[in-house]
This record gives C-alpha cells, structure tokens and sequence, in this order.
C-alpha cells in the first residue's frame, strides 16, 4: 500500500496524470475491497462467537430450561438434537451399553 502511494506521489510529481490516476484507482480499489473484507470477517466473528456460547438445554424437576453448562449437575437430563435421523440408532445403542 505504502508502495503504491509512493507510485502514485511520484508519478503526480512527473505530470503523468495518466499513471497516476490509474495507481490512485488501485489504490480505491485495495481500500473498498480491504474495507469489505474486513466487515466480512467481523460479522464472520461475531456469528462465531454467538454459537460459542457455553449453554445446555436441560430437564431439571421435570421443567425444560437453557442453563449455562458449568450450572450441569448430575442428575439433569440434557436434551440432545441431531441434525441427521442416521445418528439416531448409534446414540441409542453407546446409551445403552
């Protein structure tokens, strides 16, 4: 970047308009694309960081309620989902040995 605003002073500075408005471009270019993956990235995070979240949903005195996971104790049945029905039969089956 550094290098190019240094293109773009230089060839200013020899009257090459030409050049120097096509750096300048790049250098508008590099900018907006920074700028928008930069704002891609963050939203990326923040997405992350919402499903980090340490929470369970468990049954506890027969009530369902989303408790955060260091609250687990045993006795509580926690609520299992799986995206896929095959997992289903091998859930059941390491449950019951």
């Amino acid at each position: 970047m550094l290098v190019l605003l240094l293109a773009l002073g230089v060839s200013l500075g020899i009257g090459s308009y030409i050049e120097g408005g096509v750096v300048a471009a790049v250098v508008m270019l590099n900018i907006v694309v920074g700028f928008l993956q930069e704002f891609s990235a963050e939203k990326t995070m923040e997405s992350l960081r919402g499903l980090s979240s340490p929470s369970a949903n468990v049954i506890r005195h027969g009530h369902a309620k989303t408790i955060p996971s260091p609250e687990l104790v045993p006795g509580d049945v926690v609520e299992v989902f799986f995206p896929l029905p095959s997992l289903t039969p091998h859930l059941h089956a390491i449950v019951e040995q």
